[in-house]
């Protein structure tokens, strides 16, 4: 028999769009880290005000009056939270959100909510029309001295192509969070009718010659990437850096989209990978109670097991040898520092999670294969405190 539990990690409001719940989840968590930490240092950072962007705001699919499973109720709640907090904390930030929607019907909704709902002390705007077309009207929103977080959820591919980013991606003191539909690209990547489409989206024709599975996805998806990160300010401390969470379609064994993220500081790619691993276990524990409700629907019978005695069947779990192999590549018998930065490198390079790199790291120890100069006493999961003032050294001692 199924379990009433399981229905609990999924909110009514997303049945049937739950790729949707795991969006939402990352947003909801990041932003608020996010904003808080910034708005703490904005004064220091020069920033006077932390602004938020809904390039594609709906509301889409959520017919209720509070619009609880959309990006707008959540953003906007998050937002009155942040400034609540920095308040407590005596930092007087001023705090802004803009939600664009070029369709009429759910425009006058998302005006009639802004209108209604929006929290006191928190400015939202809506703004009319299309995203693309409106981009230099954002960017004049935004001003010069706000701390910016883009988040742009399209239904399609097209708005969210390199060079239409560009002007966006080009100003300072601003982060993405992109709905990149790889869903799109797998079945059409290799059409030679679809190179401008390619060009478009990826900033070039993505070559996969007998790439396949996932090795064919993280090329392309490195790709866009990249591209997009070429188009962001240069500053020889603070390059730019992504980072991604890969969902998955609701019952097929592929990933629907990948959220990829944008920012130009370290500790945005090592929060961001923490909330990640953090979701984890809520995307399986979703996908195998869709699967699970899916089956019961078509048999019209119960099951045994429950959705969280089933989530075991959604672990692909990384090869830990192939972690600790990485970790051997990359250090020598003269100690390696490893601060903040380089553990985001790290992050950046394998798009492993911070869990995979520490327990390889740990083994290694364990085994007598690396050892960190500077732990003091012995450590059960985090081997690497790489936020430390000055991070962590780490030696191989040449043990085998």
């Amino acid at each position: 028999m199924t379990d009433r539990r399981d229905e609990q990690h999924l909110p009514a409001a997303y049945r049937g769009k739950e790729t949707a719940f795991i969006k939402h989840e990352l947003l909801r968590a990041y932003l608020k880290r996010l904003f808080l930490i910034i708005g703490m240092s904005a004064q220091k950072l020069g920033i006077t005000e932390l602004c938020y962007v809904d390039g594609f705001a709906g509301p889409w699919m959520d017919e209720s009056d509070d619009l609880g499973s959309t990006s707008i109720a959540i953003s906007l709640g998050i937002l009155d939270e942040c400034r609540q907090e920095l308040a407590k904390q005596g930092r007087a930030v001023r705090i802004r959100a803009l939600y664009v929607e070029k369709n009429g019907v759910a425009f006058a909704r998302l005006e009639s909510y802004l209108r209604e709902r929006t929290p006191s002390g928190i400015e939202a705007k809506p703004l009319e029309g299309d995203f693309v077309g409106l981009r230099q009207t954002i960017l004049d929103w935004c001003g010069s001295k706000a701390f910016v977080f883009f988040f742009l959820d399209p239904k399609g591919w097209k708005p969210v192509g390199v060079k239409l980013l560009q002007p966006l991606l080009a100003r300072p003191q601003s982060e993405f969070l992109i709905t990149f539909m790889y869903d799109f690209v797998t079945r059409f990547v290799s059409k030679q009718d679809l190179e401008t489409h390619m060009i478009e989206l990826l900033g070039e024709v993505p070559n996969v010659g007998d790439l396949h599975g996932l090795a064919r996805e993280k090329h392309v998806l490195g790709i866009y990437r990249n591209n997009l990160k070429q188009l962001m300010p240069a500053k020889a401390r603070w390059p730019a850096r992504s980072a991604y969470v890969r969902v998955l379609d609701r019952e097929k064994e592929r990933a629907k989209y990948h959220l990829v993220y944008l920012t130009s500081h370290p500790h945005g790619i090592t929060v961001f990978m923490e909330i990640s691993e953090a979701l984890e276990p809520v995307q399986k524990l979703v996908r195998a109670s869709t699967k699970q409700a899916s089956r019961i629907e078509k048999t019209g019978q119960g099951e045994l097991w429950t959705a969280v005695n089933m989530t075991d069947a959604e672990e692909q779990p990384v090869d830990i040898v192939e972690v600790e192999r990485f970790w051997l590549a990359h250090l020598s018998d003269q100690p390696i520092k490893f601060g903040e930065a380089e553990f985001a490198d790290l992050l950046e390079k394998t798009d492993w999670l911070p869990g995979d790199l520490q327990r390889a790291l740990g083994n290694l120890i364990g085994t007598g294969k690396v050892c960190n100069l500077d732990a003091e006493g012995k450590r059960k999961s985090r081997f690497l405190h790489f936020e430390k003032k000055n991070g962590e050294r780490l030696q191989l001692t040449g043990d085998e």
